[in-house]
């Protein structure tokens, strides 16, 4: 299974990059994922954590070169994650050209909320969710202001690598990311209903 994560697929995403004119993407191990509201734990050589809120589709057949007409037939499963990355360790890695991995692909780095069936990914053109912080609503957006459609999404990434069941694509976050600490606790929305709560340990 792959993690694939967008990450220049929303406006205020698009200003750190703003010549790049085609998605961007990195992978994650899936040693990343935590599930069932287990609390995140804190890596000991971190020391800035940042959060965002993303929507995630899961691929449920296997494709390559996907044509943006049978797009919508690969994905029948939706969740909300949350990536929890260090922000420091991402901004000294850019700022010398180097890969930043290591800021986002540590321990249990991508938390997941429960699938969610959809009988069509069109559904997902107008989608609200939100990222809460200690009761705070902290982070909220919708896919409307997405740069690239759902589609867009699996069909460019079907041309550099084969697409199979289970694997997942993290669609990009809306808004800025979120700092957290410990003993914060995170919860996710899907519109007005809850999908994932954890605290940070």
């Amino acid at each position: 299974m792959k993690i694939i994560c967008f990450y220049n697929t929303y406006p205020h995403q698009k200003q750190i990059f703003p010549h790049e004119e085609q998605p961007l993407f990195y992978l994650k191990p899936d040693t990343c994922i935590l599930t069932n509201n287990r609390p995140f734990f804190v890596p000991e050589f971190t020391n800035n954590l940042h959060c965002q809120v993303e929507l995630v589709l899961r691929i449920d057949k296997l494709g390559k070169y996907i044509q943006d007409h049978f797009a919508h037939t690969y994905c029948h499963e939706i969740a909300l994650g949350v990536n929890i990355f260090d922000k420091s360790i991402q901004a000294q890695c850019m700022g010398k050209g180097l890969p930043w991995e290591k800021s986002c692909v540590f321990e249990n780095s991508t938390a997941l909320s429960p699938f969610l069936p959809i009988e069509n990914i069109n559904q997902l053109k107008d989608l609200q969710f939100t990222l809460a912080k200690n009761n705070l609503e902290k982070h909220k957006g919708s896919t409307s202001t997405m740069l690239f459609s759902i589609k867009k999404l699996i069909t460019y990434i079907s041309t550099y690598f084969t697409l199979k069941t289970g694997d997942l694509i993290f669609t990009g976050s809306p808004i800025p990311s979120v700092p957290i600490n410990i003993n914060d606790v995170i919860e996710v929305f899907m519109g007005d209903e809850k999908h994932m709560r954890f605290r940070i340990k």
